[in-house]
């Protein structure tokens, strides 16, 4: 292993560390998942309980706790920086991307372990996926050294990659649960039975030693989460958030059989034209290529398992992305057609240039006051200028592609460069600038005020993260702070509205003895140009610029 890593170039390395990293700490947290994750390990320091995570008063079940230990490991080196909430998942996608060139030059060849890694790298799931603070990056690093070493031990057994494989899965158990073992268990069954290697497979299913292993990794932090929350902690964990995940749509993630197959060109952007041209391989895994076979069969596992499920989200299918990533490596030369490789880039582009047009549209069909005023706003940053910036970015991928002088691939991957160019530097910023902005606004501004603050019905819990504070979710006693949808709070007449950015509030609930204050108009804020992102350090100095702003003085915060 180490001897193959020392052969991975340099370049190749900081390739990947900058497209991973890109931009990492220029917009804010997306609610509600990034918000979720960092706000549950932010407040394990306030609450000292580093056993079990919360949001707000409520005990969160979503997930397991590895994920939280790193980024707790993160921000307790470099702080609540928005890039250090992400960081962890930067270096999950780095080892995933490393895991792909080893296993590629040990079972096919350096220059394909170079392209392979370079793919990765640049598809865009894979790429957003390690952008993010969520588990996900982490759960497909080990998923995928998981199957990886499942293969190797079947080309060159040892119990060092048992122990290895178990291993894997012992933390990818503490990272998302059961799906650890099980996607591992589907794919290598098969695998094994359709090679004759059934010998070999009993004894890696009843090698006693590592499935200790695994226990002794997983089983500790199960263990005393039971014992801190009972029999809560198996109903909000392994029913509601596994077995429920699969067999109802929750939350509205629902799909039908086709959705994975229309999103996964998309999702390996800009590779769809070559993971097209690359299905081809599939004759070669039933002729009798064994690491085809390997390869299709993960894929096809993972498909299958999730079409089936109830649940559907983009980044389930990235569970099988591993393998595309190889076979498209592997065929990467089969790819000629360049105007057939331009047409993903195209869409991709083309849809984002139009993309200002259509929000007038998309704002139409949305009924929830959060995504109608994210709507509003993006129709500020996501602008002529957008356009313009897209259309460029696609002209510049046609060109680099249809370059004679490059193979079509090459052009594919320089393509990708600018792919998360525009991502990351562009869209991303621009996104969270419409959606979180006035979140980030709303915590500046009880920041300055100095007072706790409650909770009033909204699921924003970034907010906390600003805040640096766990706001408890309950109605407000006279003279409180309350952070809230103003569509949600009842009576709004007989609060005291101090901040408004959309339907996003800060409101007081007046004491009794309470002097109305004269009627005050709410003072418009300049939301031409936007505040940078801030840091933990700067945020509760910066000038908050809500849209409406407005307290017993008439005074701006």
């Amino acid at each position: 292993m180490n001897s193959l890593l020392k052969n991975m170039p340099l370049w190749l390395v900081a390739f990947v560390v900058a497209l991973l990293g890109l931009n990492l700490g220029g917009f804010l947290l997306f609610d509600h998942d990034e918000g979720a994750f960092s706000e549950a390990t932010r407040g394990m320091f306030e609450r000292g309980d580093f056993i079990t995570t919360w949001l707000n008063d409520r005990v969160r079940f979503d997930k397991p706790i590895l994920i939280y230990w790193l980024q707790a490991v993160s921000i307790s080196l470099f702080g609540t920086e928005v890039w250090a909430f992400r960081l962890p998942s930067v270096l999950a996608g780095l080892g995933w991307v490393l895991g792909i060139f080893v296993f590629t030059r040990r079972h096919l060849s350096h220059d394909s372990a170079i392209a392979a890694a370079l793919i990765a790298a640049g598809a865009l799931g894979i790429n957003m996926i390690s952008h993010v603070a969520t588990a996900d990056a982490l759960l497909n690093c080990l998923l995928s050294g998981t199957l990886l070493a499942i293969y190797h031990y079947s080309q060159e057994p040892s119990n060092r990659t048992l122990y290895l494989i178990y291993l894997l899965m012992g933390l990818g158990v503490l990272t998302k649960g059961p799906v650890a073992v099980a996607i591992p268990l589907l794919a290598a069954v098969p695998y094994y039975l359709s090679v004759g290697m059934t010998q070999l497979l009993l004894k890696a299913l009843f090698f006693i030693p590592g499935w200790a292993l695994l226990l002794a990794v997983a089983a500790p932090w199960y263990i005393a989460e039971y014992i801190a929350q009972g029999q809560a902690f198996i109903d909000g964990f392994f029913l509601k958030h596994n077995v429920n995940r699969f067999n109802n749509a929750m939350e509205g993630h629902d799909g039908g059989f086709l959705f994975y197959p229309l999103v996964l060109p998309f999702l390996l952007a800009p590779f769809g034209a070559l993971l097209l041209r690359s299905l081809g391989s599939a004759k070669s895994a039933i002729a009798g290529d064994s690491l085809n076979r390997f390869l299709w069969i993960w894929f096809l596992v993972v498909l299958v398992l999730f079409s089936i499920a109830s649940t559907k989200l983009p980044h389930y299918i990235l569970y099988g992305c591993t393998p595309l990533v190889i076979l498209m490596a592997r065929y990467r030369y089969l790819l000629k057609n360049r105007w057939f490789a331009v047409l993903f880039p195209v869409l991709f582009f083309g849809l984002f240039t139009a993309f200002p047009l259509l929000i007038p549209t998309i704002k139409a069909g949305l009924t929830n006051p959060i995504e109608i005023a994210t709507a509003e706003r993006a129709a500020f940053y996501i602008n002529h200028d957008f356009a313009i910036l897209s259309g460029l970015a696609g002209l510049v991928s046609i060109a680099l592609i249809l370059w004679k002088r490059l193979p079509v691939w090459h052009g594919l991957v320089a393509t990708s460069v600018v792919q998360a160019l525009f991502v990351w530097c562009v869209f991303a910023p621009a996104f969270s600038e419409a959606q979180q902005r006035p979140v980030w606004q709303a915590a500046q501004f009880v920041r300055q005020l100095g007072q706790p603050v409650v909770t009033q019905s909204i699921d924003m819990p970034s907010f906390n993260v600003y805040l640096d504070k766990v706001t408890p979710r309950r109605g407000l006693e006279p003279g409180e702070i309350g952070f809230g949808r103003i569509d949600r709070i009842e009576n709004l007449e007989s609060y005291q509205l101090l901040f408004q950015s959309g339907p996003i509030v800060i409101i007081r609930r007046p004491d009794a003895d309470d002097v109305p204050a004269p009627a005050s108009q709410p003072v418009e804020a300049d939301n031409r140009k936007s505040p940078s992102v801030p840091t933990e350090a700067s945020g509760a100095d910066s000038n908050v610029m809500g849209e409406k702003t407005v307290n017993d003085n008439e005074a701006k915060p």
